[in-house]
């Protein structure tokens, strides 16, 4: 077997070919091994003299088992071959992609292979992360902001009082009714005692303005289309509610003195107006610190993802999408839609939907690599099981414990409860990461927003396992089992499988 390799666009290509010896050979293991389940007449399964039994094999079937047993010699021989192990040492195969397999050219005389693998994405060059500044502005709390923020929270305290006047838009109403569409109720049109604030937009275009200048006790009927963008079958359809009012509230904002200060919980607990002030100003302007924070290390970190260069195999990108897009029609269907149906509901196409996706995808993705890249270069730790622990508020072993029996509890099988806890743990892993890197980059761009560090000399931290811990590689299993949850970050190296293919592929020469 003769082979090359080249990295390219975030695949690894090799180009095998195989000569008229080497397919003699595979051809005869491909026939002993149809051969074996053959039956011929007076001779039990497999037991015929293996010169009549090929006679009772179909060519193709042959021709597909010798390709598949050069597939076969070819994993073998690229396990043992230095720069193909070195990618499965480095473990820089997307394993969640299968190699892509071209059968090129299948005659007596030679077969020729190209075969993709689909390899991690990486930062080929990370753009400058030091040295940088930001345009954004640190606000300023004013007078003018607490007693807006005080004018909020009355209007959050407002009571809904009862009322005798007629509704008006901002006014909630506590409604019957009863959807009819060609003189009979249609289902989800129904409801008893439904409190609904007129002009929040809640139910279908017309609704709730027809339900003004009505007073409690009133009945009346809603008639209106239906959205074109509304689930059959009432898309566009014409349909009457037949309502009774039983009550109008309006809503009775407390006012703002020194007795409504009193009222309030919580952070804003205050025995005047004048703390409720001081105190709403304090939070105001923790939060825009927080906010300036926030704000000055996403600007600094979209800088160093604009300007860094990466290598994504698109195929990557496609099977996160088609991941998401199962997720999503799964999620819908739970509560009763298609996909189809939502998107129609939403007026989006497939096609923007899909679109938006794969940017978003490509963005998050972009971003993920950037942070491992400044820690790579700035050598930050990898967070450690205390670190996740600490997070996560317990014991490991005891969060995986209680979570798993709340997901059998929720009838989620074990391969599942695998999923959900390593995806978990996999994001406290990597929030961590990323709070550690944003604070770098603050500490080498704006040092005055960098977090303090804690005194050396005071510190005496207890020596900790990292929580990361690297296995050795692997030669590659074929088939597919469930990831047990434990507290490493990284399986064991794996060689992908080439996918077997048929020999109708070939180009005849």
């Amino acid at each position: 077997m003769k082979h090359t390799f080249k990295n390219e666009n975030g695949h690894l290509i090799a180009s095998v070919s195989f000569d008229k010896d080497e397919i003699s050979q595979a051809q005869a293991k491909a026939v002993r091994k149809l051969t074996a389940n053959v039956v011929v007449p007076g001779f039990r399964k497999g037991k015929a003299p293996e010169e009549m039994a090929k006679k009772y094999l179909h060519s193709d079937d042959v021709a597909n088992e010798t390709v598949n047993a050069l597939l076969r010699q070819l994993d073998k021989n690229f396990e043992k071959e230095e720069e193909f192990s070195s990618y499965v040492k480095e473990q820089k195969f997307a394993n969640n992609l299968r190699p892509a397999v071209s059968l090129d050219k299948f005659v007596p005389e030679a077969a020729e292979f190209t075969v993709t693998y689909f390899l991690k994405p990486t930062v080929s060059k990370l753009g400058a992360y030091k040295g940088l500044t930001s345009d954004v502005k640190e606000k300023k709390i004013t007078a003018k902001d607490v007693d807006a923020e005080i004018e909020r929270l009355a209007k959050d305290n407002a009571e809904l009082v009862p009322s005798e006047k007629a509704a008006e838009i901002g006014d909630t109403v506590n409604i019957d009714f009863v959807g009819l569409m060609d003189g009979k109720p249609f289902d989800g049109g129904s409801s008893n005692s439904f409190d609904l604030e007129l002009g929040s937009k809640k139910f279908v275009p017309g609704f709730e303005e027809q339900c003004v200048s009505h007073k409690a006790g009133e009945k009346f009927d809603v008639s209106l289309t239906m959205p074109e963008n509304y689930p059959a079958p009432l898309t566009s359809k014409p349909v009457i509610f037949k309502v009774t009012l039983n009550a109008v509230k309006t809503k009775e904002v407390p006012e703002i003195n020194d007795e409504f200060a009193t009222t309030l919980s919580g952070q804003y607990v205050s025995k005047d107006l004048a703390e409720l002030k001081t105190k709403v100003k304090d939070i105001l302007t923790k939060n825009a610190a927080e906010s300036f924070k926030r704000e000055t290390v996403n600007s600094l970190l979209l800088q160093v993802r604009k300007s860094s260069e990466y290598t994504i195999a698109p195929e990557y990108i496609d099977e996160i999408v088609k991941q998401r897009v199962a997720d999503d029609e799964n999620n819908l269907a739970q509560q009763g839609l298609t996909l189809d149906e939502y998107l129609k509901l939403v007026n989006q196409t497939k096609e923007a939907y899909e679109s938006n996706m794969k940017s978003g995808i490509e963005e998050e993705l972009k971003s993920s690599l950037v942070y491992e890249a400044i820690a790579t270069a700035e050598k930050i730790p990898a967070p450690t099981q205390a670190d996740i622990e600490k997070q996560i508020g317990s014991p490991l072993n005891q969060f995986i414990t209680n979570f798993t029996n709340y997901l059998k509890a929720q009838k989620m099988d074990q391969q599942q409860i695998d999923s959900q806890i390593n995806g978990y743990v996999n994001q406290v892993f990597s929030s961590i990461l990323t709070a550690n890197v944003q604070a770098k980059v603050l500490e080498l761009n704006v040092p005055e927003l960098a977090p303090a560090k804690a005194n050396k000399a005071e510190e005496k931290p207890a020596e900790e396992k990292p929580a990361a811990k690297k296995t050795a590689a692997k030669k590659p299993a074929t088939k597919k089992t469930a990831t047990k949850a434990t507290s490493e970050e990284k399986p064991a190296a794996k060689k992908p499988a080439a996918k077997k293919t048929t020999a109708k592929k070939a180009k005849a020469e």
